[in-house]
């Protein structure tokens, strides 16, 4: 009797559980997760089982954007089933903050930010002083720098700022003539290597009216270097022009950024009808077409380098960054054709002004730092106007491309599949600068120079 009443009790259990599951088939890891941004998740690893049936036929609805704080619905559906669960996304780590001590003048501005070397969070972080400095006091004093995310996780962290009364002047550090090609349009400026134990950014006067860039010759620029603590030196600086054999001639430097593109072979086949060459700065964007890079390579046209990623947020963050977004160019570069390149089109130019927004003065760096890294950069005198949008007519690029104004031309054109226009204007353009007798050749090391000003 009781092994009967034992047996029908588990058969009962059973039954019950066989019903549950029934009706509740899809069993759960976790029934409301809940997990740290920037972690990955993945809805079906939280599944234990589907109870008589299989993951395969699970279907999920809903998202989970693990990298927004928040809670999130997921439903899962097995046949006529569902279940719904809640998701928290949560940030509870608080900042990862590198800093650094600080040795100044008295005359820069002390901001947090100058403290720190480098700080990890997944959220937008803001950085402050626990304990205010005194901005004018001479000597060593000890700061607490707070690192707080929108999330209220916070890092303290103690650094010492030490302030000295600046009395050394600049350096100027060229010690050889600067070199420049006979009828060159350079940005002096960006040659003139000076440096400041304190300043990092010294202010520059020259006065160049004694430099006759269309003559060869030894002369000199007087050049003012100034400090923000009124540090003032003076120097001469040679400048050596050298015979430049294209001088006087008519030459037109046809040069592509942005590519390689669909357009690309387009730009090939003009080419090669009309015996010119070209120079093409080239980015990583588009690899599928990068055949065509080493296509316009062997035909004899120069490749240059623009960028692997052409985002300015991330190139123009650091000198550091834009160096690393170089070096992986060029890398691609190399692995095309066989060999590294050293001329380079800055994004937006050497006097773009997008770039102050994510490191102001970087472009005053960045022009002397790539000379000094073996490279030469070109801007340009005259541009097709194809960067204003992807519906400027063919007219408009072929009134703004041709001029007989200078006898050197650097000329600007854009390549990406959305430039058909520009790749419809370009024989006009060829036969126009024929017409007048230029000669068309690639951008070299010593080709004539074009700089822009910089502005930041």
């Amino acid at each position: 009797m009781k092994k009967l009443l034992y047996l029908s009790v588990v058969a009962l259990i059973y039954i019950l559980f066989g019903i549950f599951y029934y009706w509740n088939p899809i069993l759960l890891v976790q029934q409301d997760p809940i997990i740290e941004i920037g972690t990955q998740f993945d809805p079906y690893e939280n599944v234990l089982n589907i109870v008589y049936g299989d993951i395969k036929d699970l279907k999920i609805k809903g998202k989970v954007d693990t990298n927004t704080p928040g809670v999130y619905s997921l439903t899962y559906q097995y046949k006529d089933r569902k279940k719904t669960i809640k998701v928290k996304v949560i940030d509870s780590k608080a900042p990862i903050l590198e800093v650094k001590n600080v040795k100044t003048d008295l005359q820069e501005h002390i901001t947090p930010e100058l403290f720190v070397k480098n700080i990890k969070d997944s959220s937008k972080v803001t950085l402050s002083f626990e304990n205010v400095p005194e901005l004018k006091k001479k000597g060593k004093q000890k700061l607490n720098i707070l690192a707080k995310d929108i999330y209220g996780n916070s890092t303290t962290k103690k650094v010492i700022l030490e302030r000295l009364e600046d009395k050394t002047p600049p350096e100027i550090k060229n010690k050889k003539a600067i070199q420049v090609l006979q009828g060159s349009m350079e940005d002096f400026a960006s040659k003139i290597r000076v440096k400041d134990d304190l300043d990092p950014n010294p202010q520059l006067e020259l006065d160049t009216s004694q430099v006759d860039t269309f003559s060869p010759g030894i002369y000199s620029i007087h050049v003012k270097a100034t400090d923000r603590s009124n540090n003032i030196v003076d120097q001469d600086v040679k400048v050596e022009v050298k015979e430049n054999p294209e001088y006087n001639k008519k030459i037109v430097y046809l040069t592509f950024d942005d590519g390689p593109s669909e357009n690309t072979i387009k730009v090939l086949d003009i080419l090669k009808e009309y015996d010119v060459k070209a120079t093409f700065f080239v980015t990583g964007h588009a690899p599928s077409y990068n055949d065509f890079i080493k296509e316009a390579f062997e035909q004899g046209h120069s490749i240059g380098l623009h960028t692997y990623s052409h985002d300015y947020k991330n190139i123009y963050s650091s000198t550091n960054a834009y160096f690393n977004d170089l070096d992986q160019i060029n890398s691609m570069v190399e692995s095309i054709t066989g060999q590294k390149s050293d001329i380079i089109r800055f994004p937006g130019g050497s006097s773009n002004s997008i770039s102050a927004k994510y490191s102001p003065g970087i472009m005053s760096e960045l022009v002397k730092m790539v000379n000094e890294r073996g490279y030469q950069y070109f801007d340009w005198n005259v541009s097709s106007s194809d960067a204003a949008g992807n519906d400027i007519s063919k007219e408009q690029i072929i009134q703004s491309s041709c001029t007989d104004k200078f006898d050197q031309i650097n000329l600007l054109f854009h390549d990406s599949a959305t430039k058909n226009s520009t790749v419809e204007a370009l024989p006009d353009i060829i036969k126009f600068y024929k017409d007048r007798g230029y000669k068309f050749y690639p951008l070299t090391k010593k080709s004539y120079v074009v700089h822009h000003q910089t502005t930041n």
